[in-house]
């Protein structure tokens, strides 16, 4: 069994080089995975999402 990891905006900024607001910007346009609340102040997304988002734009 494998552990999901969580990362924060932070994170998947730098592993996608994409900005808080171009993420956003995707998110809205459904070509980005949507973030999941840990409260109401932390947002993470699940690492298995962001690793298959850039195996699709940028290939395997």
């Amino acid at each position: 069994m494998e552990i999901e990891r969580s990362l924060r905006l932070k994170h998947v900024m730098e592993i996608t080089g994409l900005s808080r607001t171009e993420i956003y910007r995707r998110i809205q346009a459904g070509r980005f995975p949507k973030q999941t609340r840990q409260s109401h102040k932390v947002a993470v997304w699940k690492g298995s999402e962001i690793k298959a988002y850039q195996e699709s734009v940028f290939g395997a």
